[in-house]
């Protein structure tokens, strides 16, 4: 078992950036063979600092890891999608188009539906 999560660069934007290493907040272990993990850290945006978490997926069979460090600033909508993403067994390299439909339904103002979602 892996509990250690590697050390990421720091993570530059115009307006914020991730201070800290993430640390692992809930971890799952599916039937497939991925580890889904919802992940914590701080970002300052515009001075301040707010907590953001983020989505880590990764493959033990091959090794293959894909990870958004800061998906929300919303723990429980981080954990939705989390769950959503046991759900449907979504491997590492499914994980940026699934997230990406995910946030843009959440913008677009409509109601959030994993089966709306991943019936595509």
């Amino acid at each position: 078992m892996k509990t250690a999560v590697q050390s990421h660069a720091l993570v530059q934007n115009t307006h914020r950036h991730i201070t800290e290493c993430p640390i692992v907040y809930m971890e799952v272990y599916s039937s497939n063979r991925v580890i889904y993990r919802v992940t914590a850290s701080y970002i300052v945006k515009q001075g301040s600092i707010c907590p953001t978490y983020g989505v880590m997926l990764e493959e033990m069979r091959t090794g293959e890891m894909e990870c958004i460090e800061d998906f929300s600033e919303s723990l429980e909508l981080t954990i939705h999608f989390a769950n959503d993403l046991v759900g449907r067994e979504i491997r590492p390299a499914g994980l940026y188009d699934i997230a990406f439909a995910y946030l843009s339904e959440q913008a677009t103002g409509q109601v959030l539906s994993s089966r709306k979602i991943f019936s595509r």
